[in-house]
C-alpha cells in the first residue's frame, strides 16, 4: 500500500517542487542560520554568504504602486527585498527595530527576524492554525528590541 500521508512527501529521495513550501530545519540549525545572516554572512568565521547579498535582500524592491498591494496588518511599514520582508518605515510599522531589518514567516506561523546593524537575530517556532501571526509577531519583535 503506497505512504499517501502528507508527511510522505518528505521521505529521501522525495522530489518537492516547491522553492519555500516544505523546507525542514531544527530550531538550532534555524537560528544558526538566522545569525549568519545577522552577522553578515559569516558563521564561525567563514564567509557563508556576501555583505552585499544580504545588503541587496534587506533593501525593498516593490515601487509605491506595487507597496499599496503589500499591505497585511502585520506588514505595515515593511516592503519586500529579495524572498524577504524588509522594514521601510518604523512608524508606520509600530516598530522599533533598525531600517532593513528583515525576514519571513511560515505559513504555521514560524517566524524569523534578522537585523545586521544590531547583529541580532530571532527564531519563532509553532505550528498552528490560524497562525495568529498578526498578534504575536509584532510583539515579539518590540519585546526583542525593547530589552536591547
Amino acid at each position: 500500500m503506497k505512504n499517501t500521508s502528507m508527511y510522505a512527501r518528505y521521505q529521501p529521495g522525495t522530489l518537492i517542487e516547491s522553492g519555500g513550501g516544505g523546507l525542514l530545519s531544527t530550531l538550532e540549525d534555524y537560528s544558526r542560520f538566522g545569525h549568519m545572516l545577522a552577522n553578515g554572512g559569516e558563521m564561525d568565521g567563514v564567509r557563508i554568504l556576501g555583505r552585499k547579498t544580504i545588503e541587496l535582500m534587506s533593501t525593498n524592491h516593490l515601487s509605491p504602486e506595487l507597496l499599496t498591494y503589500y499591505n497585511w496588518d502585520e506588514l505595515k511599514g515593511y516592503g519586500y527585498g529579495l524572498g524577504v520582508r524588509t522594514l521601510i518605515d518604523p512608524a508606520t510599522g509600530g516598530s522599533n527595530s533598525s531600517l532593513g531589518e528583515f525576514g519571513w514567516m511560515g505559513l504555521a506561523g514560524t517566524w524569523l527576524m534578522v537585523d545586521v546593524k544590531e547583529n541580532l537575530s530571532a527564531v519563532y517556532m509553532q505550528q498552528m492554525f490560524p497562525n495568529l501571526e498578526g498578534i504575536h509577531q509584532p510583539r515579539l519583535r518590540n519585546v526583542i528590541y525593547g530589552a536591547c
